[in-house]
Parts: structure tokens; C-alpha cells; sequence
């Protein structure tokens, strides 16, 4: 009689435990009343100032030769492969709240290229670092290119940095003996080097604009 009553208490534990486990996920559902108004408000930051002033240098160096994707999470470039058996949440969840400051796509296919990460003062705390000695092991491990960049960068770091994603190098602005990028005299924008592939300058390099086609300023190494 003993033993009954205790398989009895036993079920009546575990039913209320199932019940408050449901209750507790129907507090997490998106159902909402048409009359709610909820909390939501559009950013006005999605990047920050530094995050933005590199998007624009980036997307100066890059070009058409890639898609730029600010704040991907890892999650969305990742997946848990198979022979993990139970251990595939614990996988998941170590990527699931991460995320790449700057993702590289080829522009056709949408396929990934390279992560980028932009390094500045947030980066420097303890768990900042162990965050990032697990993220390059993500990236290693799965044989795909992390570039780190430092917030202070220049125009030149990025041309060296992304010269190994792309199957040509991209133009890397010049840069003269004082350390100073070589600037368009009609935008204020970086120049680089390129050579005439035809007319009568054929073969001749020349300073040119980043912002060509819109900008067709150029300079002469003979000037």
C-alpha cells in the first residue's frame, strides 16, 4: 500500500513540474493581444560612429568585389556538424548570442568570403579576450578566414589585411615615405595605383581615385 502511495506522490510531482514547465514557456510565446501596444523602438545607431567610419572605408577598398554584411551572428554562419550526438545544444549555445562585427559575402552566390572583426577598447577586458580566443578557434577549426583589424586603422591595413579573400588583390590606396595616404585633390579620398591598359598612356601608371567611376580624378607619376 506503501509502495502505491508512493508511486502516487511520485506522478502528482512530476504532472505539477510538466504543467509550470508549459506555464513558463507560454510566457515566452509571441502571442500578443491586438489591443497591446508593445515597447518596441526602431535604433537610430545600428553602428557605431567607429563601426560606421570603417564600413565606408571598407566598402571603398572592397568595392564590387563583395557584399558587405554589418553584424552577423554566428549562428547564421555556422552550423553544429554531425557525430556530437547530445552535446549539439552546448555547441549551439556558445555561438548562438556571438556575433561577427562585419561579414564579407561574394556578391552572385550570398557565400560567405571572410569575417571581419573590428578590434578596439571593448576588446581589451578578460572576457572580451576569451571571447575572442574562442571565436578565432570557431573560425580556425572550421577553415574559414577571420581578418582583425585594429580601430585605428588606415586605408592601406585593409588593402593588406583582405589581399588573400579575393582571387585578384585589391587596390591598395598609396601611401608616401611620411606615412600619409595619398589623398584626392577633388574628394578628399584616398588614391591608388593603377596602369593605362590602352590609348596613348598605355602601360603608364597613375595615381587614381577610389571613388572612380564617380570620380575620374587622376594623377600623373610624371606630374
Amino acid at each position: 500500500m506503501e509502495l502505491v502511495f508512493g508511486i502516487f506522490v511520485v506522478a502528482v510531482i512530476i504532472i505539477f513540474i510538466v504543467v509550470q514547465l508549459l506555464s513558463n514557456n507560454d510566457k515566452g510565446e509571441t502571442k500578443v493581444s491586438v489591443n497591446e501596444k508593445l515597447p518596441y523602438k526602431v535604433t537610430e545607431n545600428f553602428l557605431t560612429d567607429t563601426e560606421r567610419s570603417f564600413y565606408h572605408s571598407l566598402k571603398l577598398s572592397v568595392g564590387d568585389k563583395a557584399v558587405i554584411c554589418p553584424k552577423v551572428g554566428l549562428k547564421d554562419v555556422f552550423f553544429v556538424g554531425k557525430g556530437v550526438g547530445k552535446d549539439y545544444m552546448k555547441y549551439f549555445g556558445k555561438i548562438a548570442q556571438k556575433h561577427v562585427d562585419f561579414l564579407l559575402c561574394e556578391p552572385n552566390t550570398m557565400k560567405p568570403l571572410c569575417g571581419i572583426e573590428l578590434d578596439d577598447i571593448s576588446h581589451t577586458s578578460k572576457k572580451a579576450y576569451e571571447r575572442d580566443l574562442f571565436v578565432e578557434k570557431v573560425y580556425k577549426d572550421a577553415n574559414f578566414e577571420l581578418v582583425r583589424l585594429s580601430s585605428k586603422y588606415n586605408y592601406q591595413e585593409i588593402g593588406i589585411a583582405l589581399t588573400g579573400v579575393f582571387d585578384k588583390p585589391i587596390e591598395i590606396p598609396v601611401v608616401h615615405n611620411n606615412n600619409e595616404t595619398v589623398l584626392c585633390p577633388k574628394c578628399s579620398l584616398p588614391m591608388v595605383l593603377r596602369k593605362a591598359n590602352k590609348g596613348q598612356n598605355a602601360g603608364k601608371e597613375f595615381y587614381g581615385c577610389t571613388n572612380y567611376p564617380q570620380c575620374k580624378q587622376v594623377i600623373s607619376l610624371n606630374a
